[in-house]
Formats: structure tokens, sequence, C-alpha cells
């Protein structure tokens, strides 16, 4: 590790984020900003409203790592704890800041209404802390030190505590710039295949260090260089795009309707899709992407056999001997929305999504899809795992995306 990454720790804190009653929204922002600023984020934690846990966690942490922040438990309530806990693990007291306790009495001055004595909880922070106002609510936060050691005590609302993190307190603790590192996005690759293709590449130590993120299908490849080494960083990054090649579809986001649109885009294509499970999914995924109106025909859910026949033209016939999850039927329906809409680019998806209507010919989750360029048409089939319809319709709209990429990058 270089000299300019130190480490930092996070906890969130609230009974309500341990139970599961709300969700955590602050500890992934914070991580990832942090890691801009040149920390290396070494744990994070979702602690309950337990002033003595909290204090032995802060001393811990604070033993460790040069940077702890807390968000939350900076309320006017007995059960907001952070505060008491932060003194407590710097060895300080607390005291009331003067400027904190004018604007609350202000506040409620405003309301017409006396201001309750509990809000005064709001404006202690420790003996020698630097406030960090909060522009954005009532509560501030504040960055007090013990040794070589920073704790940050952070509102826990989000949009407070990335007010306060922006405003007040990153500039306090910028390290440096972020290590440098390069990002690959694949798809059509498992992680397991992936870890047998890059071997000791992917070691935890290796430099650069690579490591990788998975959701429905796309695999976010990060290369991050350990010691400043960009000319090591361009290389490994150049033998890795050689070795996954078949799979990488961009490096710019993981978005496979971002990186569609760009390529239709780019070589002045137009594109529209015909859709049965998937309900609509993947032309609502195209439609978010700016500038697509460029090229997107029409998207068609054509969800019955009925449908099947009278928008797209797929034979009555064919149905009733092949099925309407099959691959002849998702071919007629690609070729019948080529026809109708006059697209360059074409891509149907035909199956079955569950939980029920499987068999053991055709289990829950078999897809058929078909694409179509410029009068050529292909077929594929996919079996995915049921695990619930939304799985499965998740897993097809991102494959069909990525055939209909492939397609057009391939010139087939």
């Amino acid at each position: 590790m270089s000299a300019a990454r130190r480490t930092a720790a996070l906890i969130a804190v609230g009974d309500e984020l341990v139970t599961g009653d709300r969700t955590d929204k602050n500890l992934a922002w914070l991580g990832k900003e942090l890691t801009q600023l040149g920390w290396e984020v070494k744990e994070s934690r979702l602690m309950g409203d337990d002033e003595g846990r909290l204090v032995g966690a802060l001393e811990q942490l604070m033993g460790e790592c040069q940077l702890v922040i807390t968000t939350g438990g900076l309320g006017p309530t007995l059960d907001d704890v952070t505060r008491h806990a932060a003194a407590t693990a710097v060895n300080k007291e607390l005291e009331a800041d003067a400027a904190t306790v004018a604007g609350l009495e202000e506040l409620w001055r405003s309301r017409d209404s006396e201001m309750p004595a509990a809000n005064l909880r709001q404006a202690l922070i420790p003996v020698g802390a630097d406030l960090l106002r909060n522009e954005h609510g009532t509560a501030p936060g504040f960055l007090v030190t013990l040794g070589d050691a920073r704790l940050a005590c952070l509102p826990g609302p989000p949009r407070e505590m990335r007010g306060v993190a922006t405003d007040e307190l990153f500039a306090r603790v910028r390290e440096g710039s972020a290590p440098a590192r390069r990002s690959l996005y694949l798809f059509g690759l498992s992680e397991s295949r992936l870890a047998d293709l890059l071997g000791d590449w992917m070691d935890r130590d290796a430099d650069p260090q690579v490591g990788v993120l998975a959701s429905t299908g796309v695999l976010e490849l990060k290369l991050i260089s350990r010691s400043g080494d960009l000319a090591r960083l361009e290389e490994r990054a150049a033998a890795v795009r050689e070795q996954l090649s078949s799979w990488i579809f961009s490096e710019e986001g993981g978005d496979l309707a971002e990186a569609l649109v760009s390529a239709l885009l780019e070589r002045r294509i137009s594109v529209a899709v015909a859709e049965s499970c998937t309900g609509g999914a993947v032309a609502q995924r195209l439609s978010q992407i700016p500038g697509v109106s460029e090229a997107l025909r029409e998207g068609l859910v054509t969800y019955s056999n009925d449908a099947k026949a009278a928008r797209l033209g797929v034979p009555s016939a064919l149905i009733e001997e092949h099925g309407a999850v099959s691959a002849e039927v998702a071919l007629a329906m690609a070729e019948g929305l080529a026809a109708s809409s006059g697209a360059n680019l074409v891509g149907a998806v035909t199956g079955i999504a569950g939980p029920g209507g499987g068999s053991s010919e055709k289990p829950v989750g078999r897809v058929h899809f078909a694409v179509g360029l410029d009068g050529s048409f292909l077929a594929t089939e996919r079996t995915f795992p049921d695990r619930g319809r939304a799985y499965v319709q998740a897993w097809s709209t991102n494959t069909l995306l990525s055939l209909m990429l492939q397609a057009l990058r391939e010139g087939r």
C-alpha cells in the first residue's frame, strides 16, 4: 500500500438499520467518496443504539485506522447516543456549541413555537472538536482528533449526511488523489470461469489488484494500482482485454442498454424489439438512454399467442406445432417485427418466467431469443436458474441487449 493510502472505517448507527426496518443508504456512498479522496476503507459496520457497544467499537477502530466516520444517532432523543459515545471514546466532555444553540432557537421562533429542551442535545459536541455545519437539517456533525486518528460524526438522513460530508468534511480529510484504476464490463461469463481465466492475477496481494462485482450477468472487473505504477497497470489491462475480448462490452459503464444505444447512434442504425416474457423491460431500458429517439423505432409486448399472430404475423400453426416458447416462434417474431417496423436491427424474446408454466421439456427459466440485422436472423436459447420471476426477466433483458449488441458489432 502506498503512503497516501491511509485507512478508514465506517459505522452506520441505528436500531432500525440492524433490525431491517430501514436500509442503510450511507455507507456505500461514503466508501466510494473516501476512495476517491485517497483513503482505503477497511471496514463498514451497522450498529444499534447501544452506547457502550458503540464506545467499544470506536475505540477499537480508532486504534486500527486513521479515520473513523459514523452516521446517525445525532438527533434530540435519548436513543441518539452517538455524540455521547464519541465523547467517551476520545476522553472529552460534551459542551454546547453557542452558534448551534442560537440557530436552533431561531428555527423554533420562525415556527412561532417554543423549542423543546431535548433539542439542545443536538448542539452538544466534544470539547475541542471542529463543528461540521449542517445547512440541510438541524443536527450538526463534528470532527475530533485523538492521537493519530480522527473521528467524524455525521447526521443519519442521507440528504443531510451527504451535504455535511461534501460541504464540511471532505476538504478536511482529503489524503491525495484516488488510486489509478481501470474498469472493464463483461457479459456472458460466469465469475468462476473468470477466476479460472485470470488465475493468480486475482490474488489478494497482486499489483494491480483485480476485483469483480456481479449483477444480473454483468461483471465489472476492476484493476486498481497498489503501487502507483501506471505502466504496469496499463500492461495488465491490455493483457486482460486480450484474454477476455469475447465478453467485454464496455469500458465506460456497466449498462448494456447504454452500450447498445451508443453503438446504434454511431452506426446510424435503427432498432425495434418484440417482447413476451420480459413484458417491455428491454424497450424500457433502451428508452432511458438520452438520444435513443434517433434509433428506437418501436417496442411491442406481444404477450399472448393472439398478439404474436396479429401484431407480428407469427403463424398460428407454428405456435401450435412448436409452442410459443420455441426457437421457431422467436425467429418468426423477429422476422415479423423487421417487416412491420423497417428497423435494421430487431430483437425478440419469448420464455417461461415462472413460477408456473414449466414442464420437463420446457422448464421455468427456458427462454428463446432471436436477433435480426439487415435481413439475417439468428436464434439463441438460454435456460436460467428458477430463482423467481423477476430474476428470469432481468437476465432475459440483459441477454437480449447483449445479443443485439454482439450482432451489431460483428455485423451479423
